[in-house]
């Protein structure tokens, strides 16, 4: 009987153990079942509240229109629609450089071999930034000594040889929503012109001037309607007095140079045309001529 007993009091014992493993080990699975759902929940959330591959895009949308500087407007109808058609042609010609690497698809003008730039692909390329209720009208136009040519019976633009040295590339800083409205702060830094790298001249690598630009929501995407003056303001206010510096053309780059430059930098830079480094080599053979005609005066 004694044995008996005792034979069931082991054997209580044992499943009270196994039990007591069973449940440690559940917990232990439990706690780490927990701790990857709670990761997984962080990672998600976190995700949702990070705007950078937004910002990145908003930068990409927005990087001709910055290279123009253009003032606030309440809405597009009150916007500059010369710059408005720019935005629509030099994106236009960005996107090509971008996907085929040349403007080589474009039909030429005969007399000037000027590119032909279709009316349908400026309305295109403004259509992504602006949304498909806004459009221009197309006509001839001139701005900063260049005239674009709208030839009617090509439903084109003609293209002028010369080109406009960007001034800003943008750089977006800050996003908020409220209201169902997207306000999008973008910094301007500014782009070295070939003198300031000819001279040396340093160039500010941070935002010398902000402004606010306005997107409302259709279907999804995000369109510009409006831009306004920023509150946010530079660290260095004394370098935001180059933002009040006027635009420089260069008439020796082509438009091709200096998209080919947007497309491999992010931004418009200048490249030197055949001519005007022939007329610089011309000048450097000329200085040794000089130096030999003051000795042999002397």
């Amino acid at each position: 009987m004694d044995n008996a007993v005792f034979r069931e009091e082991n054997a209580r014992r044992h499943r009270r153990r196994r039990r007591q493993a069973l449940g440690l080990v559940l917990a232990v699975l439990i706690l780490v079942g927990l701790g990857t759902i709670a990761t997984s929940v962080a990672g998600l959330v976190g995700s949702l509240f990070d705007d950078t591959d937004l910002m990145k895009d908003f930068e990409n949308r927005l990087q001709i229109m910055v290279m123009f500087d253009p003032l606030p407007f309440d809405s597009l109808e009150q916007a500059d629609q010369i710059m408005l058609r720019e935005v629509g042609i030099w994106g236009a010609l960005y996107g090509e450089l971008e996907t085929s690497g040349s403007l080589d698809a474009y039909e030429r003008d005969p007399e000037t071999d000027c590119i032909i730039l279709p009316t349908l692909e400026v309305d295109a390329t403004l259509t992504k930034l602006v949304g498909p209720g806004f459009s221009v009208t197309h006509e001839s136009f001139e701005d900063d000594g260049m005239t674009f040519t709208y030839l009617e019976d090509k439903q084109g633009y003609l293209i002028p040889i010369t080109g406009q040295q960007g001034r800003y590339t943008p750089t977006v800083v800050k996003l908020t929503r409220g209201g169902g409205k997207m306000r999008v702060t973008v910094g301007y830094i500014p782009v070295s012109s070939p003198a300031d790298d000819f001279m040396g001249a340093t160039t500010a690598t941070e935002p010398v001037k902000y402004m606010d630009y306005i997107f409302e929501k259709t279907d999804s995407v995000w369109y510009l309607t409006a831009l306004e003056e920023s509150e946010m303001q530079p660290v260095n206010a004394a370098a935001s007095d180059t933002a009040d510096q006027p635009d420089a053309v260069d008439s020796s780059i082509a438009p091709e140079q200096q998209l080919q430059g947007a497309a491999n930098d992010g931004v418009v830079s200048s490249v030197p045309t055949s001519d005007a480094s022939a007329q610089t080599d011309e000048s450097a053979a000329a200085e040794p001529a000089s130096e030999e005609s003051s000795d042999e005066a002397a």
